[in-house]
């Protein structure tokens, strides 16, 4: 059945999109699957531990991009809650036997966590650098008929070679580490300035790290100083098509170490909630405490 796509009726000829809101996730599970088609008939993977992420988690990832593409990059926490959901769920029944993205070995590694991680990446180095690194590992093994094929250390070369000395931790986090974050909002609130609609925001919020072995026992990252967002939300808005969007008055990266924080922010316009990595792109334990409503 190559190049054939299969839905079943209950998933994709029954499927309801009357409510403006629904994720139209026929549309991602096609990007998906064709992404998949894409880069498994011209990069065949080898035979190595994880090597079946090239063929899910790469997917997965362009996926999560033309999903971008469609809603904006600041209505995308539905779908990555989805997919870390998957992956959660996996870590929790799988506890005594996780991997790394190198070793990927459950459905759940090598598709979810693995689309995720490059997501995240995306965002840190930004389209054109991830893709230039895309580009090079494809070009290196499409259409070979005689090994070595590729395999997921042959990718994560490339993505090195992209990744600023700054920003190397994430990739060592992802790729050779099994990494959780607990970020939270603690407590938060807006003050009024002035009749120019001026608010000031304080966030009191909490961030933390660990890296589990293989056995499920975490281990404190002694020296944690991610790049992680801080967001200031108004009330959604409705699009032409009766869709909520979202229009963040503020969101940026900050440097944080583990411990709690206290941050002050200006914005204009009058906010209602706020978020620590408000769109889900790191690896969190309880995503539910991310956003706080004010």
């Amino acid at each position: 059945m190559a190049a054939t796509d299969i839905y079943s009726e209950r998933f994709g000829w029954n499927a309801n999109f009357e409510n403006p809101d629904q994720l139209d996730f026929c549309y991602y599970t096609t990007a998906k699957q064709l992404a998949k088609q894409w880069w498994g008939n011209q990069v065949a993977p080898n035979h190595t531990k994880g090597a079946e992420l090239i063929n899910e988690g790469l997917p997965k990832y362009c996926a999560l991009v033309l999903c971008e593409k469609k809603y904006g990059k600041n209505n995308m926490r539905p779908v990555l809650a989805e997919e870390l959901n998957q992956y959660l769920w996996n870590a929790r029944w799988n506890k005594n036997n996780q991997n790394s993205l190198l070793n990927a070995d459950s459905w759940g590694e090598k598709d979810s966590k693995a689309g995720i991680a490059l997501y995240g990446l995306k965002d840190l180095i930004g389209e054109e650098n991830i893709n230039a690194a895309l580009h090079e590992f494809r070009d290196a093994f499409a259409f070979k008929t005689e090994p070595p094929f590729a395999g997921t250390k042959d990718l994560y070369a490339f993505l090195k070679k992209h990744v600023p000395d700054s920003l190397q931790y994430y990739l060592t986090d992802t790729w050779e580490k099994i990494t959780f974050y607990d970020n939270r909002v603690i407590e938060a609130k807006a003050v009024l300035l002035d009749s120019n609609n001026h608010y000031k925001v304080s966030i009191k919020c909490s961030t933390g790290k660990v890296y589990v072995d293989n056995k499920g026992d975490d281990t404190p990252a002694e020296t944690m100083n991610d790049y992680i967002d801080i967001a200031v939300f108004p009330e959604d808005t409705k699009n032409k098509e009766g869709r909520s969007e979202v229009h963040p008055l503020y969101i940026q990266k900050h440097r944080l170490t583990a411990g709690e924080h206290t941050i002050d922010i200006i914005v204009t316009g009058k906010p209602v909630r706020v978020g620590i990595d408000p769109y889900l792109k790191l690896i969190d334990r309880m995503p539910g405490d991310n956003i706080k409503n004010l």
